[in-house]
């Protein structure tokens, strides 16, 4: 029976061979998820930006950067300080996403740590700018204006670059122990003048509407008392005018008083007369 013999060095350049082949084969497609962009680098420099799906590169050539253009949330913990120069530690909840337009131009410009390179440092120092405007407790009355206003600068910056700022959230503000009550007493003593203060001011609202109440009773009393005085005045008027009409009736005529007498009369004479005297209302020829 034959013997065969093997060379080494051939059966090696076949296996490099073999191996080249299969790294060529499989170094030449590349597959980009859902939610991320391919930047596709030739010898280092940025040439294209790949959707999602099966691609085709230059094997040993050309390389492929898989960025996120999904929504990021970030977490951030810092050391700011209040316009009234208070300390505090806050917790600030950061949600981004990159533009798939501007995803070429912001690895050109800062690489894969653009987060740390861009977004960290902008972000430190907005929060101590708008921090620093407030005094401490405005900051702990005021936590949702100051996440808006620190959201709001972080767009005008980056929204230029590409990098889409979607929410800022203020999780935690944690002043010194010895502060925050100080600030807890002097809001509760704050509350008690507001009471005392809406207190005053119901009494004075009921002091009113008593005043008025008085003033209202004694306008009518007085509207019934001229009323009153207005119908003696007509019934003494009426009274006297009656009066004046029946003197002017008898001065009129004298029979009128001997009716009025005859009217009065029960029919009876006067058991005794006075000597000379005439006998009451009968007038004999």
């Amino acid at each position: 029976m034959k013997e065969i013999r093997l060379n080494p060095l051939k059966a090696g350049l076949k296996l490099c061979g073999g191996l080249l082949a299969i790294g060529l084969i499989s170094g030449s497609f590349y597959t980009i998820e859902q939610g991320e962009r391919g930047v596709l680098l030739r010898f280092g420099k940025v040439v294209d930006v790949e959707d999602s799906g099966l691609h085709f590169k230059i094997p040993f050539v050309d390389t492929v950067k898989k960025m996120a253009v999904r929504t990021i949330k970030w977490t951030l913990k810092t050391a700011v300080y209040s316009k009234d120069i208070q300390g505090a530690e806050v917790k600030i909840s950061l949600n981004f996403h990159l533009s798939p337009a501007s995803v070429g131009n912001i690895y050109a410009n800062a690489g894969m740590e653009y987060d740390e390179k861009l977004i960290l440092p902008q972000l430190l120092s907005v929060s101590k700018d708008v921090f620093g405007k407030y005094n401490a407790v405005s900051i702990v009355q005021a936590r949702e204006e100051l996440s808006k206003e620190i959201c709001k600068a972080l767009e005008t910056k980056f929204a230029p670059i590409g990098i889409i700022i979607e929410s800022v959230q203020l999780e935690n503000i944690d002043f010194s122990d010895s502060y925050e009550k100080s600030v807890e007493e002097r809001m509760k003593a704050e509350v008690e003048v507001q009471k005392v203060k809406q207190n005053l001011e119901r009494e004075k609202i009921n002091a009113d509407m008593l005043r008025a109440k008085a003033q209202g009773e004694a306008d009518a009393k007085i509207a019934q008392a001229e009323a009153n005085a207005k119908s003696i005045e007509l019934v003494g008027k009426a009274e006297a005018e009656a009066i004046r009409a029946k003197s002017d009736a008898m001065k009129a005529n004298p029979d009128y008083i001997r009716m009025l007498q005859a009217e009065k009369w029960d029919g009876r004479l006067p058991q005794s007369i006075v000597p000379s005297s005439s006998v009451p209302i009968l007038k004999l020829q």
